[in-house]
């Protein structure tokens, strides 16, 4: 039987590269990671929908993003497969999922934010299409996106295709209005041989992405899906953080660090939707025209064009309220029913 809970806090730094001596885990075992930082309330409720898996050869590893009693005494005698760790300092979530990977025993992963939660059949849909025989595939599902507590929409609208680049799937936009593809990390069941390959590394934003284009370039992983949405993914649309809204220098760091992963295509739609759009929330209108002309030198489709146009003319509450229209899949709790109830 496993012990509760450990204490068990980080006693170095992990490679930025590379993950060593994980071993083959157990097979069957699936190892459900939640960092967490200061969430304690939210992060319960993930624990217990993870730990309330229909498959129930789980074990669910909860670690702290630096030492946090609070979240220690939350999860203490919860259930004998939960074990929790600290990291010895807030290193934030890639870390923290990294230490989750070192001490995980299952020979699937799988992970989930400390503000969200999985259904009770996630682990059951996706370890029946797993196989360790293909270990570079990873198995997704969809997620429903839940807006402020009320409205549920669920994406991506369709897999990805066969041959299809991943930058284009998560990056390139079909319409104004409409959303790419969606591979959330928290969405995923990897091999854990996948880790000893491309452990997580630390970004200010768009690090999920950065994982996902140094798994499929440098590990060979491809996803394959599993279509029913099985994980809650919360978004609190007037509360997602100042800095991320306006780092817009940062996002265009990381596009030019992973530009030889991201087709033109992509790249341009990344520009002018993600990184233009943070600079007119800054109110960095040289930054706007800045993006314009590097996309615009870089053959763009006449959709990239259109949308910094409208970044650089319409309002913020304008493109506040398109950005909320966009999350609109048409699939909403009318046909899927609330799954709060795992709360």
């Amino acid at each position: 039987m496993m012990p509760a809970c450990t204490g068990e806090t980080v006693t170095g730094q992990l490679s930025p590269r590379r993950i060593t001596d994980l071993g083959p885990g157990i097979p069957g075992l699936v190892s459900i990671i939640i960092p967490t930082y200061h969430r304690v309330t939210e992060m319960r409720a993930a624990a217990q929908s993870a730990l309330a898996q229909t498959y129930a050869n789980v074990e669910v590893i909860v670690v702290a993003d630096g030492p946090d009693a609070d979240a220690r005494a939350a999860v203490e005698g919860l259930d004998p497969r939960l074990r929790y760790f600290e990291l010895e300092k807030n290193s934030g979530p890639a870390e923290a999922r990294n230490r989750g990977v070192r001490m995980s025993r299952g020979e699937w992963l799988t992970f989930l934010d400390d503000d969200d939660l999985v259904l009770p059949e996630r682990v059951e849909h996706c370890i029946a299409r797993a196989d360790a025989s293909r270990p570079n595939v990873m198995i997704a599902c969809r997620t429903v996106y839940r807006r402020d507590g009320k409205q549920d929409d669920v994406w991506p609208n369709r897999p990805i295709g066969v041959d299809e680049d991943v930058s284009e799937y998560i990056l390139l936009r079909p319409s104004l209005l409409g959303r790419p593809g969606v591979i959330p990390v928290q969405t995923l069941m990897v091999y854990r041989s996948i880790f000893e390959i491309v452990p997580f590394t630390s970004h200010r934003d768009h690090e999920d992405w950065a994982w996902l284009l140094e798994a499929w370039h440098i590990a060979g992983a491809r996803v394959e899906f599993v279509w029913e949405p099985l994980v809650i993914y919360n978004i609190d649309t007037e509360s997602i953080s100042r800095s991320r809204r306006m780092n817009w220098r940062d996002s265009l760091h990381w596009a030019e660090r992973y530009r030889k992963w991201l087709t033109p295509r992509a790249y341009n739609s990344f520009l002018a939707t993600k990184v233009a759009l943070k600079a007119k929330r800054a109110g960095e209108f040289k930054g706007v025209a800045e993006i314009f002309m590097t996309v615009v030198n870089n053959r763009p489709r006449l959709l990239d064009v259109l949308f910094l146009v409208g970044v650089g003319m319409l309002p913020n509450a304008l493109l506040q309220a398109a950005w909320r229209r966009s999350l609109s899949s048409g699939e909403g709790s009318e046909t899927h029913p609330r799954a709060g109830a795992t709360r």
